[in-house]
Formats: structure tokens, C-alpha cells, sequence
């Protein structure tokens, strides 16, 4: 049996159907036309009687990796095609978005980000001093407002306090008990 053999049409359709469609072999045989699909997809792909139908489905799932492998020139083809499909539809936007992506691929743009960490031991000794100054009025004024605050509070309650203290007396005046009737 040569690998060389002829592949049926069946044979044919089953080994697309394996290549080119998201189905499990038995899927694939009944598509074909197999009339015990579970029994002639084990056969075709383990049985050395149909080695030219698994060396078929091999050399077509190789291309197909071939065609799907991501390499720059490919990349920067669909780029360069999807940017002159949006300019002829007027989408200006969709255009520059591609070209960039394009340049960013070439190595020609490149994302720049800076991180600032302030950390107390990079900080020059004047760094220093300008910043416990700046910590010290913040903390200043938040201590005066503080204050301000707690000095309002204390008056509130002292009248509060005294008002209670006012009406406490009056609600606990004694009562002659010769007054009452």
C-alpha cells in the first residue's frame, strides 16, 4: 500500500472536514458519508491500510500551521491592508490606528511610560527639609482647624450643660406638701 494512493471521495471529503471544520472524527466521517462513522474514523486515521489518508490530513494541517503562524512580514501586510481599507471607507481614525501599529511593529514607535517612586532615600538632604516643611504646615493647619473646631465644641456643650442644669433644677423644685390640695 503506497502513500502515493488515491484518496476516495469520501476519503476526500473526510480528511477537509478533519483539516478545515472544528468536529471530532466521528463528526467528520458521517459528514463525509460513512455509514458507521465511529468505526471508519478510527480506521482512516490509525489503520496502516489508509496511510495515505493520515499522511494527507498531515500535510494539510502543516500548511495550515504554515498560513496561521504570526511573523512580522504577515503582520504588517494585514496592517497595510486594514489601513487602506479604512482609508477608502473615509475612516481616518481606524487609518492612523494601523500605521501606528505598523510603525510600533517596524520598531519605529515605541511606548514610553515613566514611574516616579518617591522613596526617602533618593531625596537630597534640601529635598528632605522641603518636605517636612510642607508636612509640618499641612499638619499646622490641620491642627488649627482642630482646634478651632474642639474649642467650638467645648462651648456648645458648656452651654448645653448649663441649660441642663437650669431645667434640672426647675423639673426638681420641692413641693410643699401643705401647698397641695
Amino acid at each position: 500500500m503506497s502513500i502515493d494512493k488515491k484518496l476516495t471521495k469520501k476519503q476526500e471529503a473526510f480528511v477537509d472536514l478533519m483539516v478545515y471544520q472544528d468536529y471530532n472524527q466521528t463528526k467528520c466521517a458521517h459528514l463525509a458519508g460513512y455509514e458507521n462513522p465511529g468505526v471508519a474514523a478510527t480506521r482512516l486515521l490509525s489503520d496502516q491500510q489508509y496511510a495515505h489518508v493520515q499522511e494527507k490530513i498531515r500535510q494539510l494541517k502543516a500548511i495550515q500551521r504554515k498560513k496561521n503562524e504570526i511573523t512580522f512580514e504577515g503582520i504588517a501586510t494585514k496592517l497595510g491592508e486594514i489601513r487602506d481599507i479604512a482609508l477608502a471607507d473615509g475612516s481616518y481614525g481606524p487609518a492612523v490606528t494601523a500605521e501606528i501599529a505598523r510603525a510600533k511593529l517596524a520598531g519605529l514607535m515605541v511606548d514610553k511610560k515613566e514611574l516616579k517612586i518617591h522613596k526617602i532615600d533618593s531625596m537630597s538632604r534640601e529635598q528632605l527639609e522641603a518636605r517636612l516643611q510642607e508636612l509640618l504646615a499641612e499638619s499646622q493647619i490641620i491642627t488649627g482647624h482642630a482646634e478651632v473646631i474642639e474649642n467650638d465644641v467645648s462651648q456648645e456643650t458648656k452651654g448645653l450643660e448649663d441649660l441642663t442644669d437650669q431645667e434640672s433644677e426647675a423639673d426638681f423644685e420641692e413641693i410643699d406638701p401643705d401647698e397641695e390640695e
